[in-house]
């Protein structure tokens, strides 16, 4: 791979979302206006698919996958060990599927963009892999989800970084719902995501402790549809939510008010609306057309001065990216190369509206990415 531009990335930068601000020195020169490449195989992956057992009508299946890139609490991690993908026993019925462990979030739908970067049209479409307790009952060509999910592996933000204890706190486990309805053309469907976490657990005033109950709950929506016709293919999702960042997507939550006794905070969620479109033809030849983009909406409620905010992206008021895909495919070999050309439009320090919760000026960076695979499946 090759970026013209340091970025905000994951696994060594090959999981991109989007391009660093500008960072000047005494000379105003950029300090992020640095290019760098990188050559790397830890995304190979192996598993495991068990099958054969009965039980009351039931078919029992287990999988286990994993591959060598590591995980971390934060984006940047470069930690390159062997990791847990997927993890998880399955019970399938005539119309029902019952599902425990760790595998793709709900959010992630059967609808993704066809590109070959890693992260998969992240920031713009929902990516993560998460812990659930998951049903799916199907009524002939629609499929109905319900789903309890618990944070590891893909975390939100708060007081003390990344981490899965504010959902821990909270008690309640991310609940999900969801629709769709799939034909041999046609693949469309929708869903609604509760998160609640509970940021602070105590607070300090004048030297004084007191134990705080605290809670900031978020919803958000999403709906997406695919068309495949012989070698042609367009597909499209729109997302609108708030505290989106366990997604690996833009979002997160500021403070809206202080008891100034005993410091309890309330909270207000950053709302952010995300689409994409990718076009897809051929096969054994096949070119890709991908396009996204994300606004900050800014925040439900004022921001009090001078106090944090707690996300991703949140110094970002618009994002979007441009990108075409070439790939040869034959029976397990998949070789293809990539261009991606990514534009953040940053907020000027000095016109953050804490009213708003977004910025009134910006300015644009842009990063232009190149990256090409090569893949065995077996």
């Amino acid at each position: 791979m090759f970026d013209t531009r340091q970025s905000v990335a994951g696994n060594e930068g090959l999981f991109f979302l989007y391009p660093k601000d500008k960072e000047e020195d005494v000379n105003g020169e950029d300090l992020n206006q640095v290019s760098n490449s990188g050559i790397y195989a830890f995304n190979a992956r192996t598993g495991v698919d068990i099958t054969g057992l009965n039980i009351r009508n039931a078919k029992l299946s287990a999988k286990i996958e994993a591959d060598f890139a590591g995980f971390s609490g934060s984006y940047g991690a470069s930690s390159t060990v062997l990791r847990i993908r997927h993890a998880y026993l399955k019970a399938d019925r005539k119309n029902s599927t019952l599902l425990f462990g760790q595998t793709w979030h709900p959010m992630f739908t059967p609808v993704f963009p066809n590109v070959i970067s890693l992260s998969t049209g992240a920031p713009f479409t929902p990516f993560n892999r998460s812990a659930q307790i998951r049903y799916d009952y199907k009524i002939e060509r629609v499929t109905l989800t319900g789903a309890a999910i618990s944070q590891l592996q893909f975390l939100s933000y708060g007081p003390d970084g990344r981490s899965n204890i504010y959902q821990r706190n909270a008690v309640i486990p991310e609940l999900f719902f969801g629709v769709n309805y799939t034909d041999s053309r046609i693949s469309a469907g929708a869903g609604i995501d509760y998160l609640t976490l509970d940021p602070r657990t105590k607070s300090v005033v004048d030297t004084q402790t007191y134990k705080v109950d605290e809670r900031i709950s978020s919803l958000s929506y999403s709906a997406y549809c695919k068309y495949t016709k012989d070698l042609f293919s367009i597909s499209a999702e729109t997302v609108y939510g708030r505290n989106l960042a366990h997604l690996s997507m833009l979002g997160g939550y500021g403070i809206k008010s202080i008891d100034p006794t005993t410091g309890k905070q309330e909270y207000t969620n950053f709302t952010h609306s995300s689409s994409w479109l990718n076009i897809s033809y051929g096969k054994k030849y096949m070119g890709n057309f991908f396009a996204g983009y994300t606004k900050n909406l800014g925040s439900k409620d004022a921001l009090v001065e001078k106090t944090p905010v707690y996300g991703e992206g949140l110094s970002l008021n618009d994002l979007y990216r441009f990108c075409g895909t070439f790939s040869y495919n034959i029976s397990k070999f998949s070789a293809g190369l990539e261009y991606e050309l990514t534009t953040a439009d940053y907020g000027n320090a000095d016109s953050f509206n804490r009213n708003k919760g977004k910025y009134d000026s910006t300015h644009a960076v842009t990063n232009h990415r190149i990256l090409g695979v090569i893949y065995y499946y077996f």
